[in-house]
């Protein structure tokens, strides 16, 4: 994902490291008219134009390179952060689980940031790595042998900077980095989880005392002692500068140099370097943190490749046949199987009202998930209007969902292009009580801050505006009061039925099982029975023959 992305911009970042170098060497240029017009007892205008000239050159230059790769790395921003948002929303309902919000959350915010600071300061490592490169090879003309003796204490200096310091620092840097998963993973316990630790003084206590204070000052231990070892390897860099001048000084009357102006101009030329090599030791910290954002990122195994749009394309429903479609849950503990789910044979038509029943844990919601799509089946087949299910966007297409998890977006966004007639939306909002709260103005929600049960109603409604042909309701009037219930499933359910929509109620509710259609019924995965209503029934007389089933 990230290499293809900064392989589209290779050509912006090619030309923007040239002008950085040409950048550099003007810079140097500089250095050596400085150098040479010092010793001279006059300076006339030829000398201050190739001044002036070599002065503009370079801060023309400059501005160019870095203008173009502050926009380039604006766009990498961009690019990768819509890529990893894509490869999220390609991930299944159940892989998003596995992964965690948290690590993701994590991504987004600290993996990508990284990767971007790293591209915006690119061109300043280009121009003060050039200037570094350019400065060792003036020294090296203007003299051999003391280039000689300031490069062995250089490379000394940078090696143990690098290798005895960084390194460390870098390890360091790398577990702070890990520990910030689970950092993200309190924050979230401390939002989602507010009312619970507020609740249980106790549990507030231990979670904040052991779980987040304990992750905190791992992450703190972790950047003191980066943070040390950075300082350790910058402040080394810079005192190796220094003993190498005063060993130029000291060591230039024994390898026969006692003249000063090759003294003076290494000297000077050094302390200017001292400057750019100090930025130099400084990238390596981000460097390292876009090393391991990119690591973070691959681990993530993403699918961000484009995928065309064809649920336009999608034929009207007629009916869903599933054949010995089976899940099952990887248990995280060795020697312990996960649950299952399946194999699954069901038959489904257009206009129906289908139950899943059973008790809880029965496999209710995860058969409900995998017939939506939302989780991957691992065996079996899924046929819609006869033939087998392949493109993924086309088989959502189908579908509209309200599980216990659900999300309330603040807009309704028909499936076929079409704004919701307004006098229509009026009439549901009316229908559920939500007149007084709530307004709907060109699709849009006027808030969502409303209580639970209303919220859910308001899910309802988001729901049927979409006008999908087939309908999940994850227990929805499961904390609704009587006359919602009531309105849901003497009203609302028939109403899609009507319209000849399909809905799967996952249901505890048994007062109503005889409105249904069919009535699933789950236990430890599998389905035991199914009652079938091809007429009205009254409610003893379903219970009647699911206790036979």
């Amino acid at each position: 994902m990230i290499l293809d992305v900064i392989s589209q911009s290779k050509m912006r970042i090619f030309l923007a490291s040239a002008m950085s170098i040409l950048a550099g060497a003007a810079n140097i240029w500089l250095l050596a008219l400085v150098n040479r017009d010092m010793h001279q007892t006059g300076v006339g205008l030829d000398a201050i134009a190739e001044f002036a000239g070599a002065l503009l050159v370079m801060v023309a230059v400059s501005f160019i390179s870095q203008i173009t790769l502050s926009r380039m790395s604006a766009r990498t921003l961009y690019r990768l952060r819509e890529q990893l948002v894509q490869g999220i929303t390609h991930l299944s309902a159940q892989k998003t689980e596995a992964i965690g919000r948290h690590k993701l959350y994590a991504a987004l915010t600290r993996d990508v940031p990284s990767i971007h600071e790293l591209l915006i300061a690119l061109p300043n490592y280009v121009f003060n790595l050039t200037i570094v490169i350019a400065c060792l090879i003036y020294l090296t003309i203007v003299s051999p042998r003391l280039f000689a003796v300031f490069v062995v204490f250089l490379i000394i200096g940078l090696c143990v900077a690098k290798f005895g310091i960084a390194d460390r620092a870098e390890k360091r840097f790398q577990m702070r980095r890990q520990v910030e998963n689970d950092l993200f993973k309190c924050y979230e316990a401390v939002i989602d989880g507010s009312k619970e630790l507020k609740l249980n003084h106790d549990r507030e206590d231990q979670f904040v005392r052991e779980e987040l204070k304990g992750h905190a000052d791992k992450y703190r231990d972790a950047t003191m002692a980066a943070e040390f070892f950075w300082n350790m390897s910058n402040n080394w860099a810079t005192a190796v500068i220094f003993i190498g001048v005063g060993a130029l000084l000291f060591l230039s009357p024994h390898i026969g140099l006692n003249e000063k102006p090759p003294i003076t101009t290494f000297v000077l030329t050094i302390f200017y370097m001292v400057g750019p090599l100090t930025i130099l030791m400084n990238s390596f910290r981000t460097i390292h943190g876009a090393n391991i954002g990119i690591k973070h990122l691959s681990e993530l195994h993403l699918d961000t490749a484009d995928r065309p749009h064809s649920a336009s394309s999608a034929e009207p429903f007629r009916s869903m046949s599933v054949r010995n479609v089976a899940f099952h849950y990887e248990s995280p503990e060795e020697g312990r199987d996960g649950f299952s789910v399946g194999p699954l044979d069901l038959d489904i038509s257009r206009g129906e009202i289908v139950y899943f029943v059973g008790g809880n844990g029965s496999g209710k919601t995860t058969a409900a998930k995998l017939l939506t799509g939302l989780y991957e089946k691992h065996a079996g087949t899924v046929l819609i209007n006869g033939a087998e299910a392949v493109d993924q966007k086309t088989y959502f297409h189908y579908f509209s969902a309200i599980f216990q998890d659900y999300y309330l977006f603040e807009t309704l966004v028909p499936k076929h292009g079409k704004n919701a007639d307004h006098q229509d939306v009026q009439s549901w909002v009316s229908r559920l009580n939500l007149v007084d709260k709530v307004s709907v103005e060109q699709g849009r929600l006027s808030t969502t801050k409303l209580s639970y049960g209303q919220r859910k109603r308001l899910a309802l409604l988001v729901a049927y505006f979409e006008h999908s042909d087939i309908y999940v309701f994850d227990e929805w009037a499961a904390d609704q009061d009587q006359e919602f219930r009531e309105f849901f499933y003497c009203e609302f359910l028939p109403e899609l039925k009507r319209l000849g929509k399909t809905a799967l109620v996952v249901s505890h509710d048994e007062r109503y099982f005889h409105l249904a259609d069919k009535v699933v019924k789950f236990e430890s995965g599998a389905v035991v029975s199914i009652v079938c209503n091809d007429a009205p029934q009254t409610e003893s007389a379903v219970l009647s023959a699911m206790l036979d089933a």
